[in-house]
């Protein structure tokens, strides 16, 4: 039995997972136990683009570069790796009886997290006629995710929030999926060994003369470029793409001036976005907004031994673009943590709010949005007796002492990153 392993044994620790193929087709076995099959929900798929397969969950829309767990089939073996800190400590309860270990509480963070729903097309169709008055056939906007990587310095530009382990996220902008009033195509190629990916204006061949690279396209049409501004429009930012050689490589930025060795190129202008993750504290029951492409140690057990579950994540452009509004996040401290969502800053400072964040949203439905409610109570969730003002972000009706105070649509993320390179 597992509790019946000597610590000094590791030959018992060891197994051998076999060979797989891309259909999944696996044979190995787990000690005396069963066969090992992969999770129902995930599928495995191959990027053409960057030669390495990736994971798909079909009920969750996350993808990840990392392989799932397998799952065990039928009779399981009688020890468990999970009942393993690091080393060899033992963390299983009385009897054998096996006990998670996640001692920052990181796992049931995680455990809580979902993807919101997308709006119907028949919202998104009456939010783009007021948006995009007198324009036929609109584009829904497209997210661009901007990935760096070291040795040599250089980026990838992906529609994907998942990239390998090596790289991070460097920043999100949003552009067009196909050709609107006013904008450019910016084509997206790739180059190998490394990895790398070149962008430049549609038909623009005298600067592709630079390089001596051997550039390839790829075989997803949504991977291989958007449309963007040549010229400032009301609430885009210039993004500057510079290029060096040894080898060939592009980058975007936001900086004035190229740093050494490198040469500026051209620029465009699209919309700046940034994540945003919702966080729930079960007691007292509470909520947080946290900014930023990962959510650190904001999640698990804080410094006073709450839990903090990331429930959810979205995307919101950080300057106003067309058709948004801006929202202010404050947070208190006293009683407990609590949050306040609002278009302005709360006017009372004397109730003690200090301002977080913000961020720009949709109050119409848009193609790739979700919505999300703004709800609000000044009582207790478990009591009717008054208690501290706190508001929400949720994707479900309101319950309990729970009000929907406004409604707004955000572009949903589908994964949660801990720090760069999970």
């Amino acid at each position: 039995m597992a509790n019946e392993l000597d610590d000094d044994d590791q030959s018992a620790l060891t197994h051998d997972f076999g060979d797989y193929d891309e259909g999944y087709d696996y044979e190995g076995k787990e000690g005396e136990g069963g066969e090992l099959v992969p999770h129902p929900d995930w599928e495995r798929h191959f990027d053409d683009e960057s030669q390495s397969a990736y994971f798909y969950n079909k009920k969750t829309g996350e993808t990840t570069w990392d392989e799932p767990a397998w799952t065990p089939m039928g009779e399981t073996a009688d020890y468990d790796y999970d009942q393993y800190g690091e080393g060899d400590e033992w963390v299983g309860g009385e009897g054998g009886e096996e006990v998670d270990y996640d001692p920052s509480g990181v796992k049931q963070a995680l455990a809580a997290f979902t993807v919101p729903p997308l709006v119907p097309k028949r919202w998104t169709d009456f939010g783009q006629k007021i948006l995009f008055h007198g324009i036929e056939n609109p584009s829904p906007f497209l997210r661009i995710n901007v990935f760096e990587a070291d040795s040599p310095s250089r980026e990838s530009f992906r529609l994907t929030e998942a990239a390998p382990k090596e790289w991070r996220t460097k920043m999100v902008f949003y552009a067009f999926c196909h050709q609107m009033p006013n904008t450019v195509r910016y084509d997206i190629s790739y180059g190998m060994n490394p990895f790398r990916n070149r962008l430049l204006p549609q038909k623009a061949a005298s600067q592709a003369k630079r390089d001596i690279s051997k550039w390839s396209v790829s075989r997803k049409v949504e991977e291989t470029g958007f449309w963007a501004f040549p010229l400032h429009v009301t609430g885009s930012q210039l993004f500057n793409v510079d290029w060096t050689s040894g080898p060939d490589r592009y980058k975007i930025t936001t900086n004035p001036q190229p740093e050494w060795q490198w040469t500026r190129c051209f620029n465009f202008f699209a919309f700046t976005a940034n994540k945003f993750h919702v966080l729930e504290c079960k007691d007292p029951l509470c909520y947080k907004i946290v900014e930023g492409h990962t959510v650190g140690n904001a999640i698990g057990l804080d410094e006073n031994g709450d839990q903090w579950d990331c429930i959810l994540a979205f995307y919101a452009f950080k300057t106003q673009v067309p058709g948004t509004n801006r929202y202010c996040i404050q947070q208190q401290y006293e009683p407990h943590y609590r949050t306040r969502i609002g278009m302005e800053p709360s006017q009372s400072a004397s109730k003690g709010w200090l301002d977080h964040t913000e961020f720009y949203a949709f109050d119409t439905a848009m193609p790739g949005t979700c919505k999300l409610n703004a709800q609000y109570t000044v009582r207790s969730t478990e009591a009717y007796s008054l208690s501290a003002e706190q508001f929400r972000l949720y994707v479900k009706d309101p319950w309990g002492q729970w009000e929907n105070k406004f409604a707004l649509y955000v572009f949903p993320a589908s994964d949660v990153k801990i720090t760069e390179g999970d």
